[in-house]
C-alpha cells in the first residue's frame, strides 16, 4: 500500500496540537497522553513507566563499544509539523568504554557539532529521582529532517518533491545519575516548538525510575 507523506502523518503518528502528546500508529486508535506501560532494562539495571505506543529500540545506542556495558531503551513519539519526532531515551553507560567519568559525557554533549549555543556554558542543576541525586542540563541543537524520518518499516510511501530535508531548531534535556561503575542518562529531544507538549511525559518517566540492580552503585571487587 502506498501513501503520500501528508496522509502518512495523519495515519501513523499524530501531530501534537493543543498541548497534547498523543500518538497513533497506522490502522490503530489514538493512544492518549498518560497511558503508560512498565519496562525493565536488560540486566534489570532499572525499571520505568514508558509512554505506550512510542516506537521502541533496545540496540545500536550512541557511544556503544564492546569494552563496556550499554543498556536501556530509546523511544520515538509524535511528530510536529516540522517532521521532528519527540524522542526519549534511558541508557546506562558502564565505565571502561567510551567514558571514564560521567563528566566526559557532559563535555561531549557540550561540544556537539550540532549544538547552537556553544558560546554558552553548560549549566547544571540538581535533580532527585528513584532515591538518587543527579544533574540536569539543557542545550539547543539543530536537526536536518524530512517526512522520511518517521517512515514505518514494511509500508511503502510516495514522497512529493517538496518534502526535502530542512534544518529545525531542537531542544535537548539531559538528566544524569552518576553511579560508581557507570552512569544513567535520561534524554529528551524535540523541536523547540513542541518541547512543552511532551515535557510532562518525560518528567513522569524520570520520576517513575527504580534503580533495581545494586551492582552499578558498588565498588568492583579486586
Amino acid at each position: 500500500m502506498i501513501f503520500k507523506a501528508p496522509l502518512l502523518l495523519a495515519l501513523m503518528l499524530t501531530l501534537s496540537h493543543g498541548g497534547e502528546c498523543n500518538i497513533r500508529h497506522y490502522g490503530q486508535p489514538i493512544i492518549r497522553e498518560g497511558v503508560v506501560e512498565p519496562y525493565t532494562s536488560r540486566g534489570e539495571l532499572f525499571s520505568v513507566m514508558l509512554p505506550q505506543g512510542w516506537m521502541k529500540s533496545e540496540e545500536k545506542f550512541p557511544y556503544e563499544t564492546p569494552e563496556a556495558k550499554v543498556a536501556g531503551v530509546h523511544l520515538k513519539g509524535p511528530v510536529d509539523d516540522t517532521w521532528v519526532a519527540a524522542e526519549i531515551s534511558v541508557l546506562y553507560y558502564e565505565y571502561g568504554g567510551f567514558f571514564s567519568d560521567y563528566r566526559d559525557y557532559i563535555r561531549q554533549k557540550g561540544q556537539s557539532f550540532d549544538r547552537q549555543d556553544k558560546d554558552t556554558k553548560v549549566s547544571l542543576s540538581q535533580v532527585n529521582a528513584g532515591g538518587k541525586e543527579g544533574v540536569k542540563f539543557v542545550i539547543r541543537t539543530v536537526e536536518a529532517t524530512s517526512s522520511a524520518s518517521i517512515f514505518e518499516e514494511g509500508v511503502m510511501y510516495r514522497i512529493n518533491s517538496e518534502h526535502i530535508p530542512k534544518m529545525v531548531n531542537t531542544l535537548e534535556t539531559f538528566i544524569i545519575f552518576p553511579a560508581v561503575r557507570g552512569f544513567f542518562v535520561f534524554h529528551y529531544k524535540s523541536s523547540e516548538a513542541m518541547v512543552s507538549q511532551c515535557q510532562g511525559v518525560f518528567d513522569k518517566l524520570v520520576q517513575s525510575v527504580h534503580f533495581m540492580n545494586p551492582e552499578p552503585w558498588q565498588e568492583k571487587v579486586k
